[in-house]
């Protein structure tokens, strides 16, 4: 019997590398199929933190090269990877090394055989056709994770404008299939969060031959009035500019906190009471409720 999950990536940081962890322990257990669903915005953030493979273009809509399968970027999933980086400025990995997906040199597994379909709202129509379908039955559940503010408070007074709201509220049309989010904001107070590839000016040399601005194939590193500055939309994640940076102003996964206010908690209170919907504080609990669910088919 095959269990067919919808996952969908909004334009968060945030539980953005432990959702693809839980993505991957999912994806190798027997009877799964997943169909991937990318806002605009998760496309945009997932590419920054070295999700798709490089190049990535950026002029095609319809990106034949990376559609079918995430390249989980095979330096920042290492299992060496927090050892590797701890001068990026990481204070506490929150078990980075447990909940990241990590590639074993002997074992091979092809994710692109285990993913139905990946599926970009750059793709999609106004009507967000392949969202649409979720109200007949079409998965057994739907997880959204990261979910931003912005969705869950959309989600949450049922307004469904782009690719993964409409996957959400058709979703929760259908009544044998539950809908899980995974909010940034799950309860006010302070929260961790890391951050994609950041050049900090205000330490940079401003070296006359930047080592880092060459090393950058996508083009994503330049120089504008006398200041080396990265143009996100262009940053793949490849980490080179991190290697290759002399002086150690680009960093990578960097660890903030940032502060949950109330408005952001309405919402999610809000949605907690709606029927169909289930929200949980990580993905690792929407592993667990997976799991459970695997167990009782």
């Amino acid at each position: 019997m095959t269990t067919r999950i919808a996952w969908a990536i909004t334009g968060a940081g945030c539980w953005l590398t432990e959702s693809f962890a839980v993505l991957g322990k999912l994806l190798k257990k027997d009877g799964i199929k997943i169909d991937l669903f990318f806002s605009k915005a998760g496309r945009e953030v997932a590419q920054c933190y070295g999700v798709f493979e490089s190049p990535v273009p950026m002029k095609t809509p319809f990106i034949d090269k990376i559609r079918e399968i995430p390249n989980f970027n095979e330096d920042i999933f290492m299992p060496n990877f927090v050892e590797k980086f701890q001068w990026l400025g990481a204070k506490d990995t929150r078990d980075l090394k447990k909940t990241m997906i990590t590639k074993s040199l002997e074992e091979e597994f092809d994710f692109e055989e285990a993913f139905r379909d990946v599926v970009f709202e750059i793709d999609e129509g106004s009507s967000f056709p392949t969202a649409a379908t979720a109200s007949n039955n079409r998965y057994d559940v739907i997880v959204i994770s990261p979910a931003t503010g912005n969705t869950v408070a959309k989600i949450s007074q049922g307004i469904a404008d782009n690719l993964v709201t409409n996957l959400a509220i058709m979703g929760s049309k259908s009544e044998n299939t539950p809908v899980i989010i995974i909010p940034t904001d799950f309860k006010e107070g302070i929260s961790k969060s890391y951050l994609p590839i950041m050049l900090h000016s205000d330490t940079c040399k401003k070296c006359s031959e930047c080592s880092s601005l060459w090393a950058c194939k996508p083009g994503a590193i330049r120089r504008k009035r006398g200041k080396v500055q990265i143009h996100r939309l262009k940053c793949t994640g490849c980490l080179d500019c991190v290697r290759y940076c002399r002086h150690g102003i680009i960093t990578f996964l960097e660890e903030i906190e940032v502060h949950v206010r109330s408005r952001e908690v309405d919402a999610t209170n809000l949605l907690k009471s709606q029927r169909g919907f289930k929200v949980l504080g990580t993905p690792e609990d929407a592993y667990n409720y997976i799991s459970k669910m695997l167990k009782k088919s």
